[in-house]
């Protein structure tokens, strides 16, 4: 089984694509306030964080508004920090920052609606209706959640997903200027998920073959391909550059790319990489990056039996190689060269942590449907044996 050419199958499938309204460019970001005017937002809880604001991004953003209220959000946000929300002093949100700060601001604009407790909305599908007007100004080029329609927070110490198409922002300013300055270790995370996220909405299971749930992560399909695909392209070409140098068109290239990366895997979900670097995520504790870096050729192994052919055609498009495999040297070349960690040894982990891996691993209902090849624990589990055989 292999994914069908996306230039010519358009099969008889119904399909949905939703992405929020969208200014992309430097300095887009200084539209904020007609933004909140055409949503009917006089006062609005801007969710930032510290480090935000030190850089003097918030001071540039928020500038010409009126009378906001500001909330931080935490690095990591738990659904333990949203219990004293100025719920009664506003009437909309911006998120301003990186994905912690987007999906915080999710949060709060479901809370602000709705009321109740964040842990209350937990899983797929739980908000009863419109949430208060969200405007996404991303300040990373990595998990692009000013496109999705997801919160990632933790809950009991566990990485859980608030998803629900009510939560997909109304506006995403996405401005490449708010990334200037951002750290090389920063640089480096944040834009490997963004390829992660490209490649695999690009080589998710076809969206003929994926039953339809309440949230739009349906399989590739031939709406979201062109979008996975340009995101991948522009990601892979930048990424390097953009550690190295941050270079302004390198910034520019990964904004557009983790952007584009954001709508291609809402709309078509993503597979056992990004599975497992939440479980590798939820027992070290380590960046979702990094996680990624040590997952994606475990992942990508465990999937070459039915994306031969897919994974050729890639490392062909990028001068990498021939065959399947090349793609795969290619990613960790790739992760490599922007300094970030290779191994599950690396990232405390070992042997006797595969059974507890694959059962973390398997009960991510989110991901795993869109997989290109089914998920099961004997076969994962030997997946797992041999990429740490590999790193001894």
């Amino acid at each position: 089984m292999d994914t069908p050419d996306p230039g010519t199958d358009v099969g008889p499938t119904p399909l949905s694509f939703r992405a929020p309204e969208t200014r992309f460019g430097v300095g887009v970001s200084e539209e904020l306030p007609e933004s909140l005017d055409r949503l009917g937002v006089d006062r609005p809880l801007v969710v930032t964080d510290e480090g935000i604001r030190e850089a003097g991004i918030v001071d540039r953003v928020v500038y010409g508004l009126a009378d906001p209220v500001f909330h931080d959000a935490t690095t990591e946000p738990s659904t333990d920090d949203f219990g004293a929300l100025p719920t009664d002093a506003v009437d909309g949100v911006v998120g301003l920052g990186g994905g912690s700060c987007l999906d915080t601001a999710k949060v709060v604009a479901l809370l602000l609606a709705h009321g109740g407790d964040a842990a209350d909305y937990l899983g797929v599908d739980r908000a009863p209706g419109s949430i208060a007007p969200l405007v996404a100004v991303p300040t990373t080029s990595g998990t692009g959640s000013q496109a999705t329609q997801t919160a990632v927070v933790s809950h009991a110490g566990v990485k859980r997903g608030v998803s629900d198409e009510e939560l997909r922002p109304d506006v995403a300013l996405v401005d490449p200027a708010l990334t200037d300055g951002v750290p090389p270790e920063l640089t480096a995370r944040s834009g490997f998920d963004a390829f992660v996220h490209a490649l695999e909405s690009l080589t998710a299971r076809d969206y003929a073959e994926v039953e339809p749930r309440a949230i739009t992560y349906q399989g590739a399909n031939p709406m979201s391909r062109p979008y996975s695909a340009r995101a991948f392209s522009l990601v892979h070409g930048a990424l390097e550059r953009a550690v190295a140098e941050g270079t302004p068109a390198s910034r520019r290239s990964m904004s557009l790319g983790a952007h584009l990366a954001g709508v291609a895997f809402s709309n078509a979900g993503l597979g056992v990489v990004h599975a497992l670097a939440s479980t590798v995520g939820g027992m070290t504790d380590r960046p979702h990056g990094d996680c990624l870096a040590v997952s994606i050729e475990a992942g990508l192994q465990y999937n070459l039996p039915v994306r031969r052919e897919t994974y050729a055609d890639l490392a062909r498009d990028l001068d990498a190689g021939e065959d399947a495999e090349a793609l795969v040297a290619e990613c960790a070349r790739l992760r490599d060269a922007i300094g970030l960690p290779g191994s599950f040894r690396e990232v405390g982990l070992g042997p006797g942590d595969v059974e507890a891996m694959v059962e973390n691993t398997l009960v991510q209902e989110r991901r795993l449907p869109t997989n290109p090849r089914d998920v099961d624990a004997d076969a994962l589990g030997g997946a797992l044996e041999e990429a740490f055989a590999g790193e001894a």
